[in-house]
């Protein structure tokens, strides 16, 4: 049993753990709140002037830093960054039929939802161009005159049959046209 002389001895004791673990307590979140702020900002004057809110005011100043923090961490939004950078560049990449506005494949010469057509074949080197294109930036072959519409023409499907002829005004007419 503990007597009674000893008592002061033991709050003593008690006293000093608590006190060990207040401090250890307070030290923790003034590193916490000083590295917390700089895995948030390149800002070495925000991230020290957080910590000292912190280390004078503790309980109160950790609130405090948790409310004024910035909300995501320089990785967060450098992910962040990436990601949009990405989703804009694939917008940006991904061709739309003028007829229907669907996205099309770039080697597609004509639409297959509204059969548009899209592209023309060079007469010469047989490449893919495109049909406001005067001539061909593979060969330099010049191409025939657009017509007189500039509205994209719709076409039957692109069958071996139904491939444009010698003429390349042939290739800007639908393919329900030619016999």
């Amino acid at each position: 049993m503990p007597s009674l002389e000893n008592i002061p001895n033991y709050i003593t004791i008690l006293i000093a753990f608590i006190g060990a673990f207040l401090s250890a307590l307070w030290l923790s979140l003034v590193i916490w709140t000083f590295r917390d702020m700089r895995a948030r900002s390149r800002d070495i004057f925000a991230a020290i002037l957080a910590a000292l809110v912190v280390a004078v005011l503790l309980l109160p100043g950790l609130v405090i830093y948790l409310i004024l923090r910035p909300r995501e961490t320089l990785a967060e939004a450098y992910q962040r960054a990436l990601e949009e950078e990405a989703l804009l560049r694939q917008i940006e990449e991904r061709p739309i039929c003028p007829g229907c506005q669907r996205d099309i494949e770039p080697d597609w010469m004509v639409c297959p939802s509204c059969h548009t057509r899209l592209r023309k074949t060079c007469l010469n080197c047989g490449r893919l161009n495109e049909l406001n294109w005067d001539i061909c930036p593979y060969c330099g072959t010049p191409a025939a005159p657009a017509p007189a519409s500039t509205a994209p023409r719709r076409a039957a499907p692109v069958t071996p049959e139904s491939r444009p002829a010698e003429s390349d005004e042939a290739a800007y007419e639908p393919v329900s046209r030619r016999t």
